[in-house]
């Protein structure tokens, strides 16, 4: 309880509560492993991310650094995209990519998500066990949907 009114805190000074989802349902059933997306990367990272669907096509995955468990996707352009490991469950919501931000489930009683466009101001801050779900202010279409 006293981690729930932390966060709850933390959202009020952020400005974040509204865009967050709440819920007081059951735990989201677990679901029948779809294929992810595996692009074609450059690995070099050692040791290796769980996972590649979050990395765009073409580009090389780093380790961070100096943070073990971040990895890093930079493109030939030299655009960065960062991923923060699957402690959220990000991985199991992917099939939601490209539909409507009404067909999520309700999040998990224990779970922090933050649901906010893709053009919107967000705070930077790093909770690598928070689902943030990024959607088409427009078209209310997933666009992303990672930890961190």
């Amino acid at each position: 309880m006293r981690i729930r009114s932390s966060l709850y805190f933390l959202g009020m000074a952020v400005t974040f509560m509204p865009a967050m989802i709440s819920c007081t349902s059951a735990e989201v059933a677990p679901v029948a492993a779809s294929p992810l997306a595996t692009p074609n990367v450059v690995m070099v990272a050692d040791p290796r991310p769980p996972f590649t669907y979050w990395a765009p096509e073409n580009s090389t995955v780093r380790n961070h650094p100096r943070e073990p468990g971040i990895w890093i996707a930079e493109s030939p352009n030299g655009s960065r995209k960062f991923y923060y490991g699957d402690q959220c469950r990000a991985s199991e919501f992917q099939r939601f990519i490209g539909q409507s931000v009404d067909a999520l489930p309700e999040k998990p009683a224990n779970a922090t998500w933050r649901l906010s466009c893709s053009a919107c101001a967000r705070t930077s801050d790093l909770g690598w066990t928070r689902m943030n779900v990024s959607y088409n202010q427009e078209t209310r279409r997933i666009d992303d949907i990672s930890c961190g």
